[in-house]
C-alpha cells in the first residue's frame, strides 16, 4: 500500500467552517465514525471561535481532530489516531489557503449562501479522494434502476465546472477503457480525474473491474446460477471448472471447442455474475 493510500484510509471527515459565526461551509464525510462528526466539530469550534482559545489538536474516542485557522475559515480534519499528524496538517493548511484565495470576495462580503463553495470539494478530493483507484481497472457505468435506488445517487459536488468535468469523464467510460487510458485521453489533470472517478464510485454511478486478457488467470468463486447453465449448457460448467487459479484464459480456451472471443464473452458474463474472479487481484 502506498503512503498516500495509507493516509487516505485514516481520514474520516473534513470540513471548512466560517470563522466568524461558525457556519459550516463544506463538509465531506469519508468513513463511518462511532461519534457524530458534526458534534465533534461543533465542540471544537465553540472552543476556538467563542472561547477564543488556540487549539491545534483534539482527541475524542480514538479520533484525532487536526485543526487549522485561516483568515476567514477554520479547517477540521478528523482522522484515526496517529502519532504524527503533520502530513495531514500540511494538506489542511494548503486547502485553507487555496479556498480563501479562490473565494476571497465571497468570504469578505458574506451573504449566507454556501452553494457556490461546493465546487471546492473537487480540490479537497484531489488531496483525499474517497478511494485511491487502481489505474489498471476498467470503470463501467451502472444502470439507473428503481430496483436499486442507490444507483446514480445525486452527487452533491456536481456543480459548476466540476459538473462539466464530471460529464466529460462519463463520456470516456465505455466499459473497455482502463482508468490509465482515460487519464491519457481526457485532457483533464490526473488528480482531478482520479477525484472525479472516486466520486462516481462513491455515489454508485460506476463499478470497477479488471480487463480480461488472454493471460488473465481466473478462479471459481461460486456455482453458476441455473439461468446461465440453462443458456450455455454443459460447456459453461466445464469452463467454470477449468478456472482453477492456475490456467490462463488462453489455456482454458485451448481446452474448449470454442474460439477465444466466445470464451472471453462467456467469461465476462460469469465475472459480472460473481461466478468467476481474478486469481491475481492486487490492490484496488
Amino acid at each position: 500500500m502506498s503512503e498516500a493510500a495509507d493516509h487516505d484510509e485514516k481520514v474520516r471527515y473534513l470540513s471548512l467552517v466560517r470563522r466568524e459565526g461558525g457556519e459550516p461551509i463544506i463538509g465531506i464525510p469519508y468513513r463511518e465514525m462511532t461519534v457524530d462528526p458534526d458534534l465533534v466539530a461543533s465542540f471544537v469550534l465553540a472552543i476556538i471561535i467563542f472561547e477564543n482559545r488556540d487549539l491545534k489538536r483534539f482527541t475524542k474516542e480514538g479520533y484525532d481532530v487536526v485543526i487549522e485557522e485561516g483568515d476567514h475559515v477554520v479547517g477540521l480534519l478528523i482522522i484515526d489516531k496517529v502519532e504524527d499528524e503533520n502530513p495531514y496538517r500540511e494538506v489542511l493548511v494548503r486547502l485553507i489557503e487555496d479556498f480563501e484565495s479562490v473565494y476571497e470576495s465571497q468570504l469578505q462580503s458574506w451573504k449566507g449562501d454556501i452553494r457556490p463553495f461546493r465546487e471546492f470539494a473537487l480540490r479537497i478530493l484531489e488531496s483525499y479522494p474517497y478511494r485511491r483507484l487502481n489505474p489498471d481497472f476498467v470503470p463501467k457505468l451502472l444502470p439507473e434502476s428503481e430496483a436499486a435506488p442507490d444507483h446514480q445517487t445525486p452527487i452533491p459536488w456536481s456543480v459548476g465546472q466540476t459538473d462539466v468535468k464530471l460529464h466529460a469523464i462519463l463520456g470516456f467510460i465505455n466499459g473497455k477503457r482502463t482508468i490509465s487510458e482515460i487519464l491519457e485521453q481526457s485532457g483533464i489533470p490526473d488528480t482531478e480525474v482520479m477525484a472525479l472517478l472516486s466520486m462516481l464510485e462513491r455515489y454508485n454511478w460506476i463499478s470497477l473491474g479488471r480487463r480480461l486478457s488472454d493471460t488473465s488467470i481466473l478462479v471459481k468463486v461460486m456455482e453458476p446460477p441455473k439461468l446461465l447453465t440453462g443458456v450455455y449448457g454443459d460447456q459453461l460448467t466445464k469452463l467454470v471448472e477449468l478456472c482453477d487459479g492456475v490456467r490462463t484464459l488462453q489455456a482454458i480456451c485451448d481446452g474448449l471447442p470454442y474460439d477465444m472471443e466466445a470464451v472471453r464473452t462467456v467469461a465476462k458474463k460469469l465475472i459480472d455474475a460473481g461466478v468467476l474472479g481474478f486469481a491475481d487481484v492486487g490492490g484496488s
